[in-house]
């Protein structure tokens, strides 16, 4: 089995992976955030949102919101195979899109503009394992952020990956492909380490995905450093205040 990089192999199905998800419903909450914390909200804007989705994957939030929202969307990944199937799942939306490829953690090359909201959705931020990684991410937020934007993310929590260890390991194919999801969590360091056995016609292949499950404290401190502030800080997709026993976080920032 020939280990690989995360979303080089798993690209190809990533969506049956992820069909437990409501993007539709995400999407709403993603737009109904916007339009809470967003001065130039769909209601009142003159002009069309000037988007940046971070590790937007395969587009399938992506397309969800434009369905549902009017904007130009600068559509990000860092894995060229995932972006590539993002291009295709888009294409009807080729007028209101870009793509891009961009590692969040690196130093955002080619953005030469601000945009009015920036999106990091899905535990994309839990791919920064360090202080000094999520410093990167916040200080590209603050640097492309416009004036008057909101940046938003969510994040999982210790208390996600300890609650819901269950529902990390599952198998599932597609066609003549195959594959095993394994997961385990060191709650000492807040690693939560998935691996994915994938099994193809072209070979078999091993993607290994280390996340940092961040508490809400320590992502609160991270925005205090960034210079950015906190708007909000949502427990889950409720607009309930998130405490340290929330699973799931969504950040509302602005400069």
């Amino acid at each position: 089995m020939k280990s690989v990089k995360p979303y080089s192999a798993l690209a190809k199905i990533y969506d049956m992976v992820m069909e437990h998800v409501d993007y539709p419903a995400w999407a709403d909450f993603v737009w109904y955030l916007i339009d809470s914390h967003l001065a130039k909200n769909r209601s009142g804007a003159s002009e069309e949102l000037n988007i940046l989705e971070l590790g937007a994957g395969t587009g399938l939030l992506t397309k969800e919101l434009l369905v549902q929202g009017f904007g130009h969307v600068t559509v990000t990944d860092g894995s060229s195979e995932m972006l590539e199937r993002a291009g295709e799942r888009l294409s009807s939306f080729e007028k209101r899109i870009e793509l891009c490829e961009l590692d969040f953690e690196g130093e955002w090359e080619g953005l030469e503009k601000t945009y009015d909201v920036i999106l990091l959705m899905y535990d994309g931020f839990n791919y920064a394992r360090s202080d000094e990684a999520i410093d990167r991410i916040l200080s590209g937020m603050a640097q492309h952020l416009a004036p008057d934007g909101i940046a938003l993310f969510d994040q999982s929590t210790p208390a996600n990956s300890i609650n819901n260890a269950a529902f990390f390991e599952d198998e599932g194919a597609l066609g003549k492909t195959k594959y095993i999801r394994k997961s385990s969590f060191d709650i000492e360091v807040g690693l939560h380490t998935t691996e994915f056995e994938i099994t193809t016609p072209d070979g078999d292949f091993l993607e290994r995905h280390v996340q940092r499950a961040w508490t809400r404290k320590q992502v609160n401190e991270a925005v205090g450093r960034s210079g950015l502030v906190v708007a909000a800080a949502y427990d889950g997709f409720s607009l309930d205040p998130a405490d340290d026993d929330a699973e799931r976080i969504h950040w509302v920032l602005k400069h």
